[in-house]
C-alpha cells in the first residue's frame, strides 16, 4: 500500500513503515533504526544523530549493523531494511508452530487454533470502543494499545526486531526443556527443533535467549524471570542449562545497561517515559474475557518443564511491566503465546464444538484485525512527512548528503526527523525521545521556518543551535534569506524546497 500511494502521489518512499498512535502515524522509530543502520554502515557501530552534542559510535545491534552493511555495499537504505520483513514473518510463524506443536502434538485443530491466537490475537473490545465511540479517548487508547501490544503479526509493521525477538522467545524455552528432559520430544511432530545431544540445545537456548534480549530487551527481562522459575520449580534439576541460558538473556540488558550510563545520547533517551503503564479498566476489559477463557486450560504442570514455563511466561509478563518502568506495555509482547494455548485447551475442557471453537477464533481475532487494517490503510493513503518525500524535498536531502558542507542541520518537524537516515547528517532537533528538549526546540523550530520570528530573535536562534546548514522542506516555504541576513552564504533551490548554508562565523 505504501508504494502503490507513492506510485500515484509521485512521491518518494522513506523506509518508515510502523502504525501506532491516536493519529496511526508513528514513523520516526522506523526512520531512527535507518539513521542507526546508515552510522553504522559507515563507521561499524552507530551514534546518536539527532542531536548535535557530540556522541560517540557506541551503539552494536545486529540487525541494524547488517542493514548498514548492505546499504554500504550499495542496496538502498529502505531496502535493505525491508528484507527483514520476510525473514521475521516466517520467524514468528514457524515460532508459533513448533510452540503449538509441542503443546498439541497430535491434535491438528488444536494446533491451527494454537498459531491462529499467537499470531492475531487482538483484543475484540478495542475495536469494538475505537467504533463505537465508547468511553473516553484515552480509554480507548489504552485498549488499541494493548490490543496492539498483544498482536504479534503487527510488529511486521515497522518493528522487525521486536517481531523476531519474539520468535526467538519460543525457540529458547523449547531448546532449555529439550536440554533438561529431552523425553518430551519424542514425537515426529516436533523435529523441528530436534537436537543431537542436551549440549547442542543448552547452546541454542543460550544464543536465541541473548538475541531475543539484544533485539527486545523486555523479552530479556521476561526470560531470565521465567529461568529463575523453572530453577526453583525443578529443583535445580538442569540448573546449567538455566543458568547459561539467563546468563545469555542477561548479557545484552547490561549491554543497554551501560549505554544508558555512559552515553549521553542513550542517558537522555532512558529517561523519557513515553508510554506509561495502562489503567486497570483497560486491563481488565483487555484480559478479562480472554482469562476467563484461559483459566478453563489451566492444569497441574505434573514436573513438565513446558507445562511450568507455559504458566511462567505468563507471570513473568506482568512481572516486566510492572517492575520495568521504559515503555511498561512492551511487556506484554509475546503473551499472545501462552495464552492462545491455554484458550485453546480451556476451549477442549469445556468441550466446545468445532464450530463454536473456530467462532470463538474469529472473534478474538478478525474484529481487531480489521480494525488495525482500517487503521492503516487511511494512514498508507495520507501524505505524512514520515513515509513520503515529495521529489523537492528529496532532492534537499540528496545535495546536504552529498554536496553541503560538514556540520549539523536545523529543519522544521516533522521534516526533521527524515534529515539524518536521508543524508547521515546530525540534526538539532528531530525524535521525540532523543532529541534533547523536544517539544521546546521544536516550536522554535517550526516558529523559525514558518516565519514567526523577527530577524533579530531568529539570527541569535540560529547561531544559538550550532548548525551549518538549514532545510526548509516544501510544508514551510517562508523565504529566510532576508531574515537571516549576513549569516547566509548561500541558498540553494531544489523546486519548493530551500536549502541555506550558513557562514563558519553564524556558528557559535
Amino acid at each position: 500500500l505504501l508504494h502503490v500511494h507513492t506510485s500515484q502521489t509521485h512521491t518518494i518512499f522513506t523506509g518508515a513503515d510502523g502504525l501506532i498512535g491516536a493519529d496511526g502515524v508513528l514513523g520516526a522509530d522506523q526512520l531512527q533504526y535507518l539513521a542507526w543502520a546508515r552510522d553504522a554502515g559507515l563507521h561499524g557501530l552507530a551514534s546518536d544523530l539527532f542531536t548535535l552534542a557530540p556522541s560517540g559510535h557506541v551503539y552494536l545491534e545486529p540487525l541494524f549493523t547488517i542493514t548498514g552493511a548492505l546499504w554500504h555495499a550499495g542496496l538502498s537504505l529502505p531496502l535493505a531494511y525491508l528484507l527483514w520483513k520476510p525473514v521475521a514473518a516466517l520467524a514468528i510463524f514457524f515460532a508459533a508452530v513448533a510452540w503449538a506443536r509441542r503443546l498439541f502434538e497430535e491434535q491438528r485443530a488444536a494446533r491451527m487454533a494454537t498459531v491462529a491466537l499467537a499470531l492475531f490475537l487482538c483484543t475484540p473490545l478495542a475495536a469494538l470502543y475505537s467504533w463505537a465511540k465508547l468511553g473516553g479517548g484515552p480509554l480507548r487508547f489504552s485498549l488499541y494499545l494493548l490490543s496492539d501490544e498483544l498482536l504479534v503479526a503487527s510488529k511486521l509493521w515497522g518493528y522487525v526486531p521486536s517481531a523476531l525477538g519474539l520468535a526467538l522467545v519460543p525457540v529458547a524455552l523449547l531448546a532449555a526443556e529439550r536440554s533438561i528432559d529431552p523425553r518430551g520430544f519424542g514425537s515426529p511432530a516436533t523435529r523441528m527443533l530436534s537436537m543431537s545431544s542436551g549440549l547442542g540445545a543448552m547452546v541454542v537456548a543460550f544464543l536465541a535467549s541473548a538475541l531475543a534480549s539484544w533485539l527486545h530487551p523486555w523479552q530479556g527481562i521476561t526470560l531470565i524471570v521465567i529461568y529463575i522459575g523453572l530453577a526453583v520449580w525443578q529443583r535445580l534439576q538442569g540448573v546449567l542449562t538455566l543458568a547459561l541460558a539467563a546468563l545469555g538473556a542477561a548479557l545484552p540488558l547490561g549491554y543497554y545497561y551501560l549505554l544508558s550510563h555512559s552515553d549521553p545520547a542513550w542517558t537522555l533517551a532512558s529517561h523519557y517515559e513515553v508510554i506509561a503503564r495502562l489503567p486497570a479498566l483497560a486491563l481488565l476489559l483487555g484480559f478479562g474475557p480472554l482469562l476467563l477463557l484461559a483459566g478453563f486450560g489451566l492444569r497441574r504442570p505434573r514436573g513438565e518443564v513446558i507445562e511450568q514455563a507455559l504458566l511462567l511466561w505468563i507471570a513473568a509478563c506482568f512481572v516486566t511491566y510492572f517492575a520495568n518502568d521504559a515503555f511498561a506495555p512492551h511487556a506484554l509482547q509475546g503473551l499472545s503465546f501462552p495464552l492462545a494455548a491455554l484458550a485453546v485447551r480451556g476451549g477442549q475442557r469445556l468441550r466446545l464444538p468445532l464450530a463454536v471453537g473456530a467462532a470463538l477464533v474469529a472473534v478474538l481475532t478478525i474484529p481487531g484485525l480489521a480494525y488495525a487494517a482500517r487503521k492503516w490503510v487511511n494512514t498508507a493513503s495520507g501524505n505524512a512527512v514520515d513515509y513520503y518525500l515529495p521529489h523537492s524535498d528529496a532532492a534537499a536531502l540528496d545535495w546536504v548528503a552529498h554536496e553541503a558542507p560538514a556540520g549539523g542541520v536545523l529543519a522544521p518537524t516533522p521534516f526533521a526527523t527524515l534529515v539524518p537516515s536521508q543524508t547521515g547528517r546530525n540534526v538539532w532537533v528531530g525524535h521525540g525521545y532523543w532529541s534533547r528538549d523536544y517539544p521546546g526546540r521544536a516550536r522554535q523550530a517550526d516558529r523559525l521556518f514558518g516565519g514567526r520570528m523577527r530577524p533579530a530573535q531568529a539570527r541569535a536562534f540560529v547561531a544559538g543551535t550550532g548548525a551549518r546548514v538549514l532545510i526548509g522542506d516544501c510544508t514551510h516555504r517562508s523565504d529566510l534569506t532576508r531574515t537571516l541576513g549576513p549569516l547566509v552564504a548561500g541558498v540553494h533551490r531544489f523546486g519548493c524546497a530551500r536549502v541555506y548554508v550558513l557562514t563558519r562565523s553564524a556558528r557559535r
